[in-house]
């Protein structure tokens, strides 16, 4: 089929009627879709419930169990110890970069020769 054709096939169904009750039917299929099957959609709610509730309760379950506190006799007497803090050590840091302050530029004269390849014709730019 080329273009042609199916453009004159479009032409003749365009001039058929549509049936009346072409509408009608396909709203009452889609109505008795949505209404076959109520109880999926409380389904897919108690599902996620039941998920829900069995996270939470694995949480609970396997959660790490608290280790019991051991107090420990002390001695009577505690012995008393002296603590020397470790000796000082200078601490180097790095020379900071010393900045440079732009100085002003002095008015210099600058020429600049410019040669070319005829030996009579020189350039010459002057500041």
């Amino acid at each position: 089929m080329n273009e042609e054709e199916i453009r004159g096939l479009f032409r003749e169904m365009r001039e058929e009627p549509v049936p009346s009750d072409s509408l009608a039917r396909v709203r009452a299929a889609v109505d008795q879709r949505i209404h076959q099957r109520p109880w999926l959609s409380a389904w897919k709610i108690a599902a996620a419930m039941v998920m829900a509730s069995c996270i939470v309760a694995g949480f609970l379950l396997f959660r790490p169990a608290k280790t019991p506190v051991k107090v420990v006799d002390q001695p009577s007497t505690p012995e008393v110890t002296q603590v020397l803090p470790p000796p000082e050590s200078p601490v180097r840091t790095a020379p900071r970069p010393r900045r440079s302050h732009p100085r002003p530029v002095e008015s210099v004269p600058v020429s600049i020769r410019i040669e070319t390849p005829d030996p009579d014709v020189v350039i010459l730019l002057v500041n």
